[in-house]
């Protein structure tokens, strides 16, 4: 059973809100598209965006998620499916966001591919992931790996190569010392 069907009744109590002030100066968010959350589980972070963009959708895996997600808010669309399969038409996306969720998929590389995919020219995948690299988030690595997460964490240098390497161009920045935001363009 995937460990976030298991929390997803309790997950948003265990990771506490989402301060999107906190980063919204670092998001280049587009008013007029469709943005995608990818990871985005209970909706927490999806219904803050879509304050912001025209159209958002969250696409998880787990259902129980996704059921959380629902009790939540009534008016996000919700998908559920895997990152590196998802149902959405080729150039179709202005924009993704991952929301500390990179690291908990296992499949990243085929996941980015199907980033690039689904964007359409000039689209942006934004990912806001914790660095593996700074001292403190040790313990979150620890706890996560304790919980059985599976988690592979990426420095922003590592992720930026892989983006690189499916053809996206990137840029990043260092909202606090513990994460960073990359911004992968679909050039």
């Amino acid at each position: 059973m995937n460990i976030f069907n298991r929390v997803a009744n309790s997950y948003d109590k265990l990771v506490g809100p989402f301060d999107l002030d906190e980063i919204n100066e670092y998001l280049p968010l587009k008013s007029d598209g469709l943005l995608i959350d990818l990871g985005g589980g209970t909706g927490r972070v999806a219904f803050q965006l879509s304050e912001y963009v025209k159209d958002c959708f969250v696409l998880d895996y787990s259902y129980e998620m996704l059921q959380q997600a629902q009790k939540n808010t009534k008016i996000l669309p919700l998908i559920q499916a895997v990152s590196e399969n998802s149902p959405f038409k080729s150039n179709a996306i202005n924009q993704i966001f991952l929301n500390d969720s990179l690291h908990h998929i296992q499949k990243q590389q085929q996941t980015l591919e199907e980033c690039y995919r689904m964007l359409a020219p000039k689209g942006e995948l934004i990912i806001r992931e914790f660095d593996k690299k700074y001292f403190w988030n040790i313990f979150l690595i620890i706890g996560e790996a304790f919980l059985r997460f599976k988690s592979k964490f990426l420095s922003p240098k590592q992720l930026s190569a892989m983006c690189e390497k499916v053809g996206f161009s990137t840029r990043w920045m260092r909202p606090n010392k513990a994460t960073f935001i990359l911004i992968a363009t679909k050039e």
